[in-house]
């Protein structure tokens, strides 16, 4: 999602109406996914150019549709693709939203190349939306970190996968070190009374009974049994006592972290950095022993397309260890080329947490439940409970 920093809940009911033209599809609504902040600097120069840049022989010419957030196709991120690839007319469309560019991908719009994330993949492949990539065709591939690689989310069979990931961030724990000593381990943290009236959790029923059952010490979040789901409901139910809110934005965390009435809540490595550096609140991020939470997305190669080659030179392209510097610094986000680590300082590897592969690598990455629905009754009974 990206640091995808908005935390709304996005629109269900298209999705459910989107799925159900299906007939092997399972109404599934969507997710909030986090959108792209914007830059907060660039690098002095664009990419470097490979003196032959790979499958240029095979990239064909013609123009070459990528539908991607507005913030990844900027000059800064594109230039060079354009350099290397003069016989590609590259032309760009943008969304805001994950579920505003299914709709209109549902609804016909042509593209070649696509930026979705991991729980959209699901959904797109149910309604027959996504070209497999043929990872022999996308050189960088083996520089990745070997669990993005291996994640089996994307998996599309021999050698191809449908999304190439790009970029990730963690969700786990923000909390005021000015107030909580020793830091917090455990999601069960979020229940302790010590820090009773001082709590906030997400308003979004996903993440918050995700959260509650890693807490109770299901090993697998987003797989639970409706008997699973009733002991997660109770748990969440115990803990509204001890709540300052729910929060439905970054916003609205934030907020309450800088007035001092938050102490502990859900959060992002983002948000933490952004407290702390920016407005000179004392927050850190801590991902949880029972493993964090963590979206990850990447782009994919739309179904019909006739620039096969240039979209894998594309995507090759987007996991230069010079473009995913600009989203380490800019964006704040973890990525999934090793090679930036050789371009980065120490201070901004640890922004991101880069340090520590292993927190995404352990993470439960955020998939919609195939009981969705039930999830969403579970949730509005929580929240209505006294």
């Amino acid at each position: 999602m990206r640091n995808r920093q908005i935390r709304a809940l996005f629109l269900i009911v298209i999705l459910a109406l989107v799925l159900s033209a299906c007939s092997q599809a399972t109404p599934t609504p969507l997710p909030p996914t986090k959108a792209p902040a914007q830059p907060t600097s660039a690098p002095e120069a664009t990419p470097a150019q490979e003196a032959k840049p790979p499958l240029f022989d095979k990239v064909e010419s013609g123009e070459l549709v990528l539908y991607s957030y507005e913030e990844t196709v900027t000059d800064e991120f594109l230039q060079g693709f354009r350099e290397a690839y003069p016989q590609v007319k590259l032309k760009t469309a943008v969304y805001g939203e994950l579920d505003e560019a299914l709709a209109k991908l549902r609804g016909g719009f042509k593209a070649d190349v696509f930026n979705p994330c991991v729980d959209y993949i699901p959904t797109l492949t149910k309604l027959d939306l996504l070209e497999p990539v043929d990872t022999n065709l996308i050189p960088r591939w083996k520089d990745l970190f070997p669990f993005f690689q291996n994640l089996p989310e994307i998996q599309a069979g021999e050698g191809k996968v449908w999304m190439v990931p790009q970029d990730a961030g963690l969700e786990g724990i923000m909390y005021r070190t000015d107030k909580i000593d020793p830091p917090p381990t455990s999601w069960n943290d979020l229940w302790n009374e010590k820090y009773a009236g001082h709590i906030a959790m997400q308003d979004y029923a996903r993440n918050s009974i995700a959260v509650a059952a890693l807490a109770l010490g299901y090993e697998d979040p987003f797989h639970l049994t409706d008997e699973d789901l009733q002991k997660v409901k109770e748990y969440l139910i115990q803990q509204k006592p001890l709540l300052v809110n729910y929060f439905e934005s970054d916003a609205d965390i934030d907020n309450m972290f800088k007035s001092g009435e938050v102490w502990i809540s859900f959060g992002w490595t983002a948000d933490a950095n952004l407290l702390r550096e920016e407005e000179g609140i004392p927050v850190e991020y801590v991902s949880p022993k029972e493993g964090a939470l963590s979206w990850i997305c990447g782009y994919s190669i739309l179904k019909g397309t006739k620039m096969y080659y240039a979209s894998h030179a594309l995507i090759n392209h987007y996991l230069d260890p010079k473009i995913q510097y600009i989203e380490v610094t800019d964006f704040e986000y973890f990525v999934s080329n090793q090679k930036v680590l050789d371009l980065l300082s120490e201070e901004e590897i640890q922004a991101v947490r880069l340090d520590h592969p292993e927190e995404i690598a352990n993470a439960h990455v955020e998939i919609i439940p195939d009981n969705y629905d039930k999830w969403l009754q579970i949730w509005e009974e929580v929240k209505s409970a006294p």
